[in-house]
This record gives C-alpha cells, sequence and structure tokens, in this order.
C-alpha cells in the first residue's frame, strides 16, 4: 500500500507542472467558483480573493496567455483541463491540510480555512499523498466539502437539500456547510450543527425570516438565510431507494 501510493507520488510530481503559489489560488478559487458551464466572472474570482477587479483582470489575462483558462471576455473564464487539475490539486491539499489541523491538532474549524491556505502551497504530491494517509482518507474537509480526489476529479454531495426545505419534523444528517464565514461556524459550533450531525426542522416561519430546528435534544432558532448555508441529506431519498 505504502508503495503504490510511493509510486503513485512519484509519477505526479514528473506529471505536475511547477507554479507559483498565486496561480495556483486564482485556480483554486475558479475551481470552487465553476460548477457550472457558465463561465466564472471576473468580479466573483476577485471578492473570493479579496483583491481589485482591476488587478484580476490582469491575472486571469496571464492565465489565459499561459492555457490555464479560456476567456470569455466580459463574460469571466473557464479552466482548461491543465488549469481545473492544478485548481483541483491545490484544493485537495487545503481540505486534507484542514482534516490535519482540525482533527489532529485541536485547531478550532473557523480559523482551519485560513491556517491551511497558509501550509497547502508547500505541500508536494508526495507529502499529500502520506498526510492524506494520516488522516483516514477523508472524502470531506471539516466542514463537509467534498475533497478532490487524487486524480483532481471533484465530485459532490448525492441527494442534498438545503435545510429551509427539510419537511417538518423529519430527522435528516448534516452534509455541509456552504460558507467558512467564521462567526458562522463559531455559532453552528456551540449549537452543535456539524457535518454528520442530526437536525430536524421543528417550526418554519417564512414571513418572519426565522426557523426553529433540534439538534441533540435542544431547540434553536435561527435565521432563514442560516439555515440557507447548511446542505443536509434528503430524507426522502432514502424512502425512495427502499421501495
Amino acid at each position: 500500500m505504502a508503495t503504490s501510493a510511493l509510486k503513485t507520488a512519484t509519477a505526479r510530481i514528473i506529471d505536475e507542472p511547477e507554479v507559483s503559489p498565486n496561480v495556483e489560488m486564482y485556480l483554486k478559487s475558479i475551481v470552487r467558483l465553476h460548477d457550472s458551464m457558465e463561465p466564472v466572472s471576473t468580479s466573483a474570482i476577485a471578492q473570493e480573493l479579496a483583491i481589485s477587479a482591476a488587478s484580476a483582470s490582469a491575472m486571469l489575462k496571464r492565465l489565459d496567455a499561459d492555457g490555464y483558462v479560456t476567456h470569455e471576455g466580459r463574460h469571466g473564464v473557464v479552466p482548461t483541463a491543465k488549469g481545473a487539475r492544478i485548481g483541483a490539486l491545490t484544493l485537495r491539499r487545503q481540505r486534507l491540510a484542514e482534516r490535519l489541523l482540525v482533527d489532529c491538532l485541536g485547531i478550532a474549524w473557523d480559523l482551519a480555512s485560513s491556517e491551511a491556505c497558509r501550509l497547502e502551497h508547500a505541500i508536494s504530491p508526495l507529502v499529500e499523498s502520506r498526510l492524506a494517509q494520516f488522516v483516514g482518507d477523508p472524502t470531506t474537509c471539516p466542514h463537509g466539502h467534498p475533497i478532490p480526489r487524487e486524480d483532481g476529479t471533484l465530485w459532490r454531495h448525492d441527494n442534498a437539500i438545503d435545510l429551509v426545505d427539510l419537511p417538518l419534523g423529519v430527522p435528516a444528517k448534516v452534509l455541509e456547510v456552504k460558507h467558512e464565514i467564521p462567526e458562522l461556524l463559531r455559532f453552528l459550533a456551540e449549537v452543535q450543527l456539524r457535518p454528520g450531525a442530526s437536525v430536524t426542522l421543528r417550526k418554519l416561519e417564512r414571513a418572519v425570516g426565522l426557523l426553529t430546528i433540534e439538534v441533540g435534544g435542544k431547540r434553536h432558532t435561527v435565521s432563514l438565510q442560516l439555515a440557507g448555508d447548511i446542505l443536509v441529506r434528503d430524507p426522502s431519498a432514502k424512502q425512495r431507494a427502499r421501495r
């Protein structure tokens, strides 16, 4: 097993082009945002990286010239196969690093993303392979985001719905927290609403924008906006599978 992993990692060292951390950050952001066939807008990338639109536009032109993205003019960019693979593997390393920080080092999950961003660029294919083994080959990060596979392919949760769309009184497993906003994550930790937890929607008041949920036997009132940031397993999918 270790020998096979070593061979795979060695092959990837030879196969993977060496790019700057800045290029990796851009490609990772583009991969994160590109969840359809539509181009990723320059403004969305600029917002993701907390930079000006002018700076993002200039860098995207460079990435286009280097073959990492295809620039669709004012509509934005689409990653090429080469750019998508680099972005996905950078994302994989970040999310594996998050698991190390949270599961092994006890770092709070609201700090894990920013800390992992410091580490991802220093993780080689060999270290990535050993890191994945060390943390138990997880499929998701602590926030429930899917970890890209070792070959750079992406995947998504099956049968996932927003918490706000959960039927009343039917428990469901939490799959993912869509956004890694520190304040949001700290609140979710307080109410134990993490990936893997069971949550039940007890009351929905759309007119006032509030809903009551039950987690671990305790009830909490949260906003519709917060509930829209939580993905849960659709309980009806399990029922359909039994038929």
